[in-house]
């Protein structure tokens, strides 16, 4: 009879070990998943931009600052178009845009766009270099964003990379 006992009690130990990692692994990948899908559109961050066409190039600084309760957020971009070495062009503006969900994917639609009287670039010049949402009231819908890791996001659109951004922390009371 012993040796029935001595066989009953290591199979309770074994079933209670594998509960207790069971449990252990489970709380685990609970926990990595909430965090991962937390805030999936919260967006903050500075991406610096460099676009050449033909012999015209464009450097600039993207920053975007997206908040997940109230659906708003805000984009500015300051650059420098040169068309040639003796014609060059400033870009600055800000643009004002509600996101919402569409399964996993935002929707971004630019409301008011915020021509600073820096900007000297004409706007025949702006469209070969910006997507329409940075030029007038427009959406962008296909939109994924990925963090690649604790300092950058990849924003795609359509599977296709468009922004690489570095990841900031705003001050508290912004």
């Amino acid at each position: 009879m012993k040796p029935f006992t001595a066989i009953a009690s290591l199979r309770t130990q074994t079933c209670v070990i594998f509960v207790v990692c069971a449990a252990i692994l489970s709380s685990l990948g609970l926990y990595l998943y909430l965090t991962a899908n937390d805030h999936p559109h919260h967006l903050v961050c500075r991406a610096t931009l460099q676009v050449v066409r033909d012999n015209t190039s464009f450097r600039g600084i993207v920053d975007f600052k997206s908040e997940e309760g109230d659906g708003k957020g805000i984009a500015h971009i300051n650059g420098i178009i040169n068309l040639n070495p003796h014609e060059e062009y400033t870009v600055q503006r800000t643009i004002l845009f509600t996101h919402s969900d569409y399964g996993l994917s935002p929707v971004w639609v630019s409301r008011q766009i915020i021509i600073s009287n820096r900007e000297t670039s004409p706007p025949g010049v702006l469209q070969q270099f910006l997507p329409n949402f940075y030029l007038k009231n427009s959406d962008v819908t296909d939109i994924d964003i990925f963090s690649l890791n604790k300092e950058a996001n990849l924003i795609t659109r359509e599977g296709i990379p468009y922004l690489y951004c570095q990841k900031y922390l705003l001050p508290e009371d912004e």
